[in-house]
Protein backbone atom coordinates (compact mmCIF):
# COMPACT_ATOMS: atom_id res chain seq x y z
CA UNK A 1 0.00 0.00 0.00
CA UNK A 2 1.40 3.70 -1.12
CA UNK A 3 1.77 6.14 1.08
CA UNK A 4 -0.30 8.49 -0.32
CA UNK A 5 -3.23 5.24 -0.40
CA UNK A 6 -2.98 5.13 2.98
CA UNK A 7 -3.35 8.74 4.20
CA UNK A 8 -6.34 8.58 1.91
CA UNK A 9 -8.17 5.28 3.15
CA UNK A 10 -7.24 6.96 6.62
CA UNK A 11 -9.56 9.94 5.81
CA UNK A 12 -11.75 7.57 4.61
CA UNK A 13 -12.25 5.79 7.25
CA UNK A 14 -12.07 9.03 9.58
CA UNK A 15 -14.50 10.83 8.11
CA UNK A 16 -16.72 7.78 8.75
CA UNK A 17 -16.22 8.10 12.35
CA UNK A 18 -19.05 9.03 15.36
CA UNK A 19 -17.50 12.00 17.47
CA UNK A 20 -17.40 9.38 20.32
CA UNK A 21 -14.96 7.24 18.35
CA UNK A 22 -13.04 9.96 16.38
CA UNK A 23 -11.72 10.77 20.32
CA UNK A 24 -11.30 7.48 21.27
CA UNK A 25 -9.06 7.47 18.15
CA UNK A 26 -7.36 10.93 19.01
CA UNK A 27 -6.56 9.32 22.58
CA UNK A 28 -4.94 6.23 21.03
CA UNK A 29 -2.96 8.50 18.79
CA UNK A 30 -1.71 10.56 21.38
CA UNK A 31 -0.53 7.98 23.44
CA UNK A 32 1.51 6.24 20.35
CA UNK A 33 5.26 7.73 20.69
CA UNK A 34 6.06 7.73 16.97
CA UNK A 35 2.65 9.67 16.41
CA UNK A 36 1.98 11.87 19.25
CA UNK A 37 4.47 14.51 18.42
CA UNK A 38 1.68 14.86 14.86
CA UNK A 39 -0.88 14.86 17.11
CA UNK A 40 0.11 17.44 19.57
CA UNK A 41 1.71 19.90 16.81
CA UNK A 42 0.46 23.20 17.52
CA UNK A 43 -3.03 22.47 18.44
CA UNK A 44 -3.46 26.02 18.85
CA UNK A 45 -4.47 26.05 15.21
CA UNK A 46 -7.79 25.99 13.67
CA UNK A 47 -8.77 22.56 12.42
CA UNK A 48 -9.25 22.85 8.10
CA UNK A 49 -12.22 21.39 7.13
CA UNK A 50 -11.21 19.59 3.43
CA UNK A 51 -13.69 21.22 0.72
CA UNK A 52 -15.35 19.08 -1.81
CA UNK A 53 -13.78 18.82 -5.23
CA UNK A 54 -17.27 19.26 -6.60
CA UNK A 55 -18.29 22.47 -4.65
CA UNK A 56 -19.08 25.00 -7.42
CA UNK A 57 -18.55 22.79 -10.21
CA UNK A 58 -22.12 23.85 -11.60
CA UNK A 59 -21.45 27.67 -11.13
CA UNK A 60 -22.49 29.29 -14.49
CA UNK A 61 -22.08 32.91 -12.96
CA UNK A 62 -26.00 33.07 -14.45
CA UNK A 63 -27.80 32.66 -11.04
CA UNK A 64 -29.94 30.39 -9.81
CA UNK A 65 -30.16 27.56 -12.73
CA UNK A 66 -32.82 25.50 -11.22
CA UNK A 67 -35.26 28.88 -11.09
CA UNK A 68 -34.97 28.53 -14.69
CA UNK A 69 -34.69 24.93 -15.65
CA UNK A 70 -37.40 24.66 -17.70
CA UNK A 71 -36.53 27.41 -20.02
CA UNK A 72 -32.89 26.12 -20.36
CA UNK A 73 -34.15 22.69 -21.12
CA UNK A 74 -36.85 24.53 -23.72
CA UNK A 75 -34.25 26.31 -25.33
CA UNK A 76 -32.10 23.29 -25.34
CA UNK A 77 -35.07 21.17 -27.61
CA UNK A 78 -35.77 23.91 -29.72
CA UNK A 79 -39.63 23.53 -27.31
CA UNK A 80 -41.58 26.50 -26.10
CA UNK A 81 -42.57 26.56 -22.36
Amino acid sequence: MSAGHAHEELHHLVDRLSPDQAGRLLRLVKTDPELAEAANDDLSEPVRRRRLSIAGIGASGEGDLSERVENLLAERFNRSV
